[in-house]
């Protein structure tokens, strides 16, 4: 069986990095920034909390498959992941996945979408994405359900 990935990075145009962490000058004008200021389990700014407990993330970089199913092709475009909390079951799958694939697996199980078809979105998502990503995995550990009594 042969897999094909096309990705389509002509749709945005670059964005600068900017950032918003606090600047702190002190007495000698040198300039300090607390580059912790934002990870105190805050959700990054392009993530949206969803009422479910869901999490959903505006890519910076849109990603485009190439999927064939039952001889048809189509075209699947991720402009947004949603992450999940995870249950038992989620972490014995990615704790049983190769090292180099727990990464992905704890994406794919996050967002509920099938494995093969993540690791090669992960494959493809700007690096940034994949860090806004993981926050967002990891605000799920440490703190319980927000949606439930």
């Amino acid at each position: 069986m042969t897999q094909s990935l096309a990705i389509n990075l002509d749709d945005e145009a670059p964005k600068p990095v900017t950032s918003t962490a606090p600047l702190v000058l002190d007495e000698g004008s040198t300039a300090v920034v607390d580059e912790d200021g934002e990870l105190e389990g805050a959700l990054p700014k392009r993530a949206t909390r969803n009422a479910d407990g869901s999490v959903t993330l505006t890519l910076i970089q849109k990603v485009s498959l190439r999927v064939k199913k039952d001889g048809l092709e189509r075209t699947d475009e991720y402009p947004t992941l949603t992450f999940h909390r995870l249950r038992g079951a989620d972490i014995r799958a990615v704790s049983s996945a190769k090292k180099e694939d727990q990464p992905a697996v704890l994406f794919a199980r996050s967002a509920r979408i099938r494995e093969l078809v993540m690791v090669k979105l992960f494959d493809e998502m700007d690096a940034e994405d994949i860090a806004a990503g993981t926050r967002i995995v990891e605000s799920f550990f440490g703190s319980g359900p927000t949606t439930r009594p």
